[in-house]
């Protein structure tokens, strides 16, 4: 599940604006807490979007919630009892990953899903801990995803391609909601994460048919419709989004079943359906849309200036002795970061906004400062092909036989590249070996 339930948050109510937040700052810094802040990193939109389906189930007043989960400071953490549709959301967007990661090394075998497998390992057996300990199936979910490739060689039908991760996300559907003590939902929520679990596997076929076509790798409706093309014709294209459609409305169709407000299952319908339409590039209506999303132009600087002052005016106006101080901070960041400061309703809040932008900038600088150390500590004679065989030439003739940390012969210098059977003189390494006939030995993937 990644990316199908993103918002756009024009046209929303401030109260509905606030709910979506809640629940995805929520869900994001119960995974810090949870899992450490390097997890944060792995949050996706649509494990959000379970954390907003158990939140609406629970009945829960979120405006109540512990004060780092209404604060706009992103290094607040939750330290006190954490909500359970929260707990449920976190811990499933990090075994999820999990899973990813494994289907990924499975199909590519590629070092840099390795490597995140293994950055990840702790935290990933911790989340399974915590989902043995709820008497979560995990299990049975294992068992029904390493079926996947024996589908594939199958490929009865899309619906029997789709099994694996449609039966997945149900459960954890289902299991959010018997998390919460909301018992006589299951069956509700478990045929809409069946719903939108298929949706989301054929959806990413659809998107990924070049990319898996060029790679040589298995692709649902390549298999399905027989094709031979690296692209979709018009035809195929029509018929691919007809199956699509009709997974949406089957999806909206769960959603209507949900004993929630009408307004939460209008907002999820619009959602699902506009990014839906959007991925597949068509302008058919959108199904309860009263809200639509208007392209506003772009503000000159006088205006930014002028709504920078009020932003300032209406919430210094609190302060006493400090007004002018705090009129000063908040008019500057509003006229820096406009779209920021417009859901900010204190000061506080503006400086936790201004907060996680230094903190964002400094993260920035340092990466950008990287490559300029990296130069001081490897000088050019190393970060260059020229430049490694004159300096193993000068070695060689004052006998010294000292490794340099980089091989002579290749430019890939993110691997290691004495266990690679590939010597690339023949080749344009500078591509990371795949201008060379190496075959499947050399896999330097950077």
């Amino acid at each position: 599940m990644f990316g199908l339930m993103r918002v756009k948050k024009c046209g929303m109510s401030g109260e509905e604006k606030e709910f979506r937040r809640l629940n995805y700052c929520g869900t994001c810094k119960t995974i810090g807490s949870l899992y450490g802040q390097k997890s944060r990193l792995l949050l996706n939109h649509d494990t959000v979007f379970l954390a907003e389906i158990l939140s609406a189930l629970s009945g829960e007043n979120v405006s109540e919630w512990q004060k780092s989960y209404r604060s706009f400071n992103c290094l607040n953490l939750p330290k006190d009892e954490l909500p359970k549709a929260l707990q449920f959301a976190a811990t499933t967007n990090i075994i999820l990953t999990e899973f990813k990661l494994d289907d990924h090394i499975s199909d590519e075998n590629k070092r840099r899903h390795k490597f995140a497998r293994n950055a990840f390992s702790k935290e990933f057996q911790t989340a399974a801990n915590l989902l043995n300990e709820w008497n979560f199936p995990l299990g049975e979910i294992k068992e029904v995803l390493s079926s996947q490739n024996s589908r594939e060689g199958k490929c009865k039908s899309l619906e029997d391609l789709a099994f694996p991760t449609a039966q997945t996300t149900a459960v954890f559907f289902r299991e959010g909601v018997k998390r919460i003590g909301k018992h006589t939902s299951e069956k509700t929520a478990f045929a809409l994460g069946f719903e939108f679990g298929k949706l989301v596997y054929l959806l990413d076929a659809f998107e990924d048919y070049e990319k898996d076509f060029h790679k040589k790798r298995f692709n649902a409706f390549r298999a399905f419709f027989g094709l031979k093309e690296s692209k979709l014709s018009s035809e195929i294209k029509r018929k691919i989004s007809l199956i699509l459609h009709e997974c949406e409305r089957k999806t909206i169709a769960e959603i209507n079943e949900l004993p929630i407000s009408e307004n939460q299952k209008t907002l999820f319908i619009s959602r699902l359906s506009q990014n839906l339409h959007r991925k597949l590039q068509t302008n058919l209506p959108v199904l309860k849309t009263p809200k639509v999303c208007a392209l506003k132009p772009r503000q000159t600087f006088a205006q930014r200036w002028q709504n920078a002052t009020e932003k300032a005016r209406s919430l210094a106006r609190q302060y006493r002795w400090q007004m002018p101080l705090v009129f000063l901070f908040i008019f500057v960041f509003a006229l820096v970061a406009p779209a920021q400061s417009r859901e900010a309703k204190s000061a506080r809040e503006c400086f936790d906004l201004s907060f996680n932008l230094m903190f964002l900038g400094a993260i920035f600088g340092s990466v950008l400062a990287f490559p300029k150390s990296l130069r001081v500590e490897n000088p050019e004679e190393l970060l260059t092909k020229k430049g490694r065989r004159k300096k193993a030439a000068q070695a060689a003739a004052n006998g010294d036989n000292e490794e340099s940390g980089w091989c002579d012969w290749c430019e890939c210098c993110c691997c290691d590249c004495e266990d690679c059977c590939c010597e690339c003189d023949s080749c344009d390494c500078g591509s990371c070996c795949d201008g060379c006939d190496c075959g499947d030995c050399c896999s330097c993937d950077c």
